[in-house]
C-alpha cells in the first residue's frame, strides 16, 4: 500500500508541474489528407511534426488538426499503412493557422507505418531509430488468422510452436530463444502475466488486433523484466471511422470444423474528439486426432470475446482513454470426449476467464512536453484438470478425482512516462510499478501449490538525440532500475542504439541493450504435462538467481525506391550473451508427481544473422521473404540431454510470401515457410521400468505452404462484402513419429502447429 500511495503521489506531481507549464503556443496546423490517385478522404492517417511526440489522426473526411505546434521551422509528416509517407517543410514563425493539405499514393504495407515499440515515443516506420518489424492489419487480414498465434506467422526470426500434444500450450520464439524471454505487451504494457502467457497467444482474437510490433533483443531498459529475447507488442484498435463488420469464418483440419464468428463497430465523431469500438468473437473447434490412437494432436476449444475501447479528449490537448476486455475459453484435450474429465485415461482442461483493461490520461501542456498516466490490470481466473484414470480401481479413480485444480492471478501495474522536446533530442522518464498476485492450486499434491506475490517497481529515462542537417544521425541512450521481491539487489539494465542514415533509404544500426528474468513462477510451471495419467511439475531452486543478457546487433538496411519501384531489404547480425541461465533438471518422482527443478546454469550464447527482402515490382504484386541462420549453444553439456544445443530450435528458418490483387476486388496471398530440423526431447517408457527414458530426437525439417484467394464485392452503396477461400499447409507438413496411447509423451510434438486445414471466410460490412 505504501508503494502505491508514493506513486500517486508521483503522478499527481507530474501533474502540477504539468499544469504550471507556459500556455500553449496559439500555432495551429490543419489541413486534409487524400488518396491521389481518386481524390478520396483517407481517414487513419498519422499526421505529426517529426522528432516529436506531437500528433494526430485523420477523421473521416480525412482531416486532422495539430494544436499547439512549436514556433520554427517544422517538418509535418503524412504516413499510413500501405501509402508513401509525405514530409512538408514551414516556418511556423507566427500565432496563427496554416494550413497544409496531402495526397498520398500507394505503397508497400510497412512504409507507412508509425510504430512506438522501440522507444516508447512514435516514429515513422522508415525512421525508427530501434529496428522495428511490423505486422499490419492489412498483412493480418491476408493470413485469414483467428488470435494472435495465427497473426505472428511467416514472420523472419519469430516461430509459434506447440509445446503440448494434450492441451496445445503454445509459445512465440524470438531468434530462438523460448517463450518465457520474450515479453507479450498490451499497448506497450506488460499484462500478459506467466499465467496467462500459457495460452495467451490463443486467448487474444483477432478483432482486438489493429497491428503488432516487435523488437528483437534485450528490452528490459524500458519494459522491465521478460524481454530478454524481444518485445511482442499488440497494438489494439482505435475507432477513426463510422462503421459495423460481421465475419464468418469455417476452418476444417482433416475434416474436423473449426468455426469463428466475430463482429465489431467503431464510431467517431466528426470533429475527432471522441470515438468507440466494440468487439466480439466466439469461436467452437473440435478435437483433432492425426494419428487414429483416439487421442487427440489438437484438442477441444471454445473461446468466447467481448470488448470495447473508448476515447474523449477533454481538452484540445488532452485525452482520456477506456479500455476492457473480457476472454473465456475452455480447452481439452487426451481422449473419451464424450466423459467427464476424471473418466477420461488422459484429460488436460482449462477454463479461463480473463478480464483486462486500461485507463490512461494523455496531456500535451505546451510545445515542448507532455506526459501520459495509465493504470492496467488482468484478472485471470483458472480450472485446470490435468491428469487421468490410471487403472480400473476404486483407488485409481479416487487418485483421478484429485487432479482438478483453480488458479487466480490478479495483475496490476500503473506507471507514468513525461516525454520533453528539447530541440535537437526527445528526453523521456517513467516509472512503474505492478503487482503480480499468483495462487495456483493446480498439482494433486499441495506441497507443490503456489502461493505468491510479486511486487516490481522501475524507473527509467531515456534520451533521444539527432545531429546533422538532416539529422541524419540519430542515437538512443537510456537506462532502467528495478527492485524486484524476489531480487536482493537492484537490478540495472542500460541501452545504446545509433541510426546512421546516408543516401537515399539507406540506414547503418547498431546496438547494445540488456535484458534479464526475475526468479519468479513461469509459464511451463503452470502448465502440468499429463503423462500416463500421471502429473509432471517444475519448480524454482530456493537459491534460485535472476538471469540477465547483453544483446549486440549491427546491420544494414534500405527502405526506399529504386526508380518507382518501393524495395525494402535488411541485413541483421546478433549476438546474445545469457549468464544465470535457466535450465530444468529430472529430480525425482513421488507418487503421481513426477518433479523437475529449475537452476542456474552457467552461460550461453546466441548469435546468428537475418535477412529480410520486399518489393513490389508493380502496384499490384508484392513480395516478401526473411530467413535466419543462428546458432543458440550452452557453454556446458546439459547433464539430462547430453548436448550444448538449444532443444526445439532449428538453426535454419524461413519465409516467403506473395500477395497479388488480380483488380480492385480479387486478390491473392500464397506464403511458404521453412523450418530446420532441431533437436526434441523425448520421454520413452521402457518395458520393466517404472521411470521413463529421456532420449534426444532430430526432427526432420518441414516446408508449409498456404494459399489463399478474397473477392470483394458491393450489395448496395455502403454494404459490401469479402469472401476468402484458402488452404493452410497444403503440403500437411507435420509430425509423422506422433507418441500415441495414454503413455505418449505430450511434450514430444514439434513442427508445424496445425495439419492441412481447408477455410471459408464471408465478411460483411456497412
Amino acid at each position: 500500500m505504501r508503494k502505491i500511495l508514493i506513486l500517486i503521489w508521483i503522478v499527481l506531481g507530474v501533474i502540477n508541474f504539468a499544469w504550471a507549464e507556459p500556455p500553449l503556443s496559439k500555432i495551429v496546423v490543419k489541413g486534409r489528407v487524400t488518396d491521389v490517385s481518386g481524390g478520396e478522404p483517407l481517414p487513419g492517417v498519422n499526421v505529426f511534426i517529426e522528432h516529436t511526440t506531437l500528433g494526430a489522426a485523420t477523421n473521416q473526411n480525412g482531416e486532422y488538426l495539430l494544436w499547439s505546434v512549436p514556433k520554427g521551422n517544422i517538418h509535418i509528416v503524412a504516413s499510413m499503412v500501405g501509402y508513401k509517407m509525405v514530409k512538408k517543410e514551414i516556418e511556423a514563425n507566427q500565432e496563427k493557422e496554416y494550413i497544409i493539405n496531402f495526397d498520398l499514393e500507394q505503397t508497400m504495407f510497412e512504409m507507412g507505418s508509425v510504430v512506438v515499440t522501440g522507444t516508447g515515443t512514435p516514429h515513422i516506420y522508415k525512421d525508427m531509430p530501434v529496428r522495428t518489424e511490423v505486422i499490419t492489419r492489412i498483412a493480418i487480414e491476408q493470413k485469414n488468422p483467428m488470435n494472435l498465434a495465427d497473426a505472428l506467422s511467416f514472420q523472419t526470426g519469430v516461430r509459434v510452436e506447440n509445446n503440448c500434444s494434450n492441451c496445445n500450450f503454445s509459445q512465440v520464439r524470438i531468434l530462438g530463444m523460448e517463450g518465457k524471454y520474450s515479453q507479450i505487451l498490451v499497448d506497450g504494457d506488460p499484462v500478459v502475466s506467466s499465467l496467462a502467457g500459457v495460452y495467451g497467444l490463443e486467448h487474444f482474437p483477432e478483432e482486438m488486433i489493429d497491428r503488432i510490433e516487435i523488437v528483437k533483443g534485450g528490452g528490459s531498459s524500458l519494459y522491465g523484466g521478460g524481454a530478454i529475447a524481444g518485445v511482442v507488442n499488440l497494438i489494439t484498435r482505435r475507432p477513426m471511422i463510422n462503421r459495423a463488420q460481421m465475419k464468418y469464418q469455417m476452418n476444417a483440419t482433416l475434416g474436423m470444423p473449426d468455426m469463428h464468428v466475430g463482429a465489431m463497430a467503431e464510431i467517431a465523431s466528426d470533429d475527432g474528439k471522441s470515438g468507440a469500438y466494440i468487439f466480439g468473437s466466439s469461436r467452437v473447434r473440435k478435437p483433432v486426432d492425426v494419428d487414429g490412437d483416439t487421442y487427440s494432436e489438437l484438442g477441444e476449444l471454445r473461446n468466447e470475446s467481448l470488448g470495447f475501447s473508448w476515447f474523449y479528449q477533454p481538452l484540445k490537448t488532452g485525452e482520456v482513454t477506456v479500455q476492457m476486455h473480457r476472454i473465456h475459453e475452455m480447452r481439452r484435450g487426451g481422449n473419451k470426449f464424450n466423459k467427464p474429465y476424471h473418466e477420461a485415461e488422459i484429460a488436460e482442461a482449462l477454463e479461463h476467464w480473463r478480464t483486462g483493461g486500461t485507463l490512461r490520461w494523455s496531456h500535451r501542456t505546451g510545445p515542448l512536453f507532455d506526459y501520459r498516466v495509465y493504470y492496467s490490470f488482468a484478472f485471470q481466473d483458472r480450472k485446470s484438470y490435468y491428469g487421468g484414470l490410471g487403472g480400473c480401481t476404486p483407488a485409481d479413480s479416487l487418485e483421478a478425482l484429485s487432479f482438478y485444480g483453480v488458479t487466480k492471478n490478479p495483475l496490476n501495474i500503473g506507471g507514468l512516462q513525461a516525454n520533453f522536446n528539447l530541440g535537437g533530442q526527445l528526453f523521456s522518464a517513467g516509472l512503474q510499478y505492478s503487482n503480480d498476485g499468483l495462487k495456483d492450486e493446480a498439482a494433486a499434491n499441495p506441497t507443490y501449490h503456489i502461493d505468491e506475490v510479486y511486487e516490481n517497481i522501475g524507473f527509467f529515462i531515456q534520451d533521444n538525440l539527432h545531429f546533422g542537417s538532416e539529422k541524419q544521425l540519430e542515437f538512443v541512450v537510456g537506462a532502467r532500475l528495478d527492485k524486484h521481491s524476489e531480487v536482493k539487489n537492484i537490478i540495472f539494465s542500460p541501452r545504446f542504439n545509433l541510426k546512421y542514415q546516408f543516401g537515399r533509404g539507406f540506414n547503418l544500426r547498431a546496438s547494445v541493450t540488456s535484458g534479464f528474468k526475475a526468479p519468479q513462477t513461469y509459464d511451463e510451471d503452470l502448465h502440468l504435462c499429463a503423462v500416463g495419467g500421471d502429473q509432471r511439475v517444475t519448480r524454482n531452486f530456493k537459491e534460485l538467481n535472476e538471469e540477465r543478457s547483453l544483446s549486440y546487433s549491427g546491420g544494414l538496411d534500405f527502405i526506399g525506391y529504386i526508380g518507382s519501384i518501393p524495395l525494402m531489404f535488411a541485413v541483421t547480425g546478433f549476438l546474445t550473451d545469457l549468464t544465470n541461465v535457466f535450465t530444468i533438471e529430472y529430480i525425482e518422482k513421488l507418487g503421481n508427481i513426477e518433479i523437475w527443478e529449475r537452476v542456474n546454469g552457467k552461460s550461453a550464447r546466441v548469435k546468428g544473422i537475418e535477412f529480410d527482402l520486399g518489393v513490389q515490382p508493380v502496384t499490384k504484386l508484392e513480395l516478401r521473404s526473411g530467413l535466419t541462420l543462428k546458432r543458440n549453444r550452452y557453454n556446458q553439456i546439459l547433464e539430462d540431454f547430453g548436448t550444448k544445443e538449444f532443444l526445439r530450435t532449428p538453426d535454419v528458418y524461413g519465409n516467403f510470401r506473395v500477395s497479388y490483387n488480380l483488380n480492385s476486388r480479387c486478390s491473392i496471398f500464397t506464403a511458404a515457410n521453412y523450418t530446420g530440423s532441431a533437436l526434441i526431447p523425448h520421454e520413452v517408457l521402457v518395458e520393466g521400468q517404472e521411470d521413463p527414458d529421456l532420449i534426444i530426437e532430430k526432427s526432420g525439417s518441414f516446408i508449409e505452404v498456404d494459399l489463399g484467394l478474397s473477392y470483394r464485392y458491393t450489395f448496395s452503396q455502403g454494404l459490401e462484402g469479402k469472401i476468402s477461400l484458402g488452404i493452410k499447409n497444403m503440403t500437411n507438413a507435420f509430425q509423422d513419429d506422433l507418441d500415441r496411447g495414454s503413455d505418449r509423451d505430450p511434450a514430444y510434438t514439434y513442427g508445424p502447429r496445425i495439419p492441412r486445414t481447408l477455410y471459408l471466410a464471408l465478411e460483411t460490412s456497412l
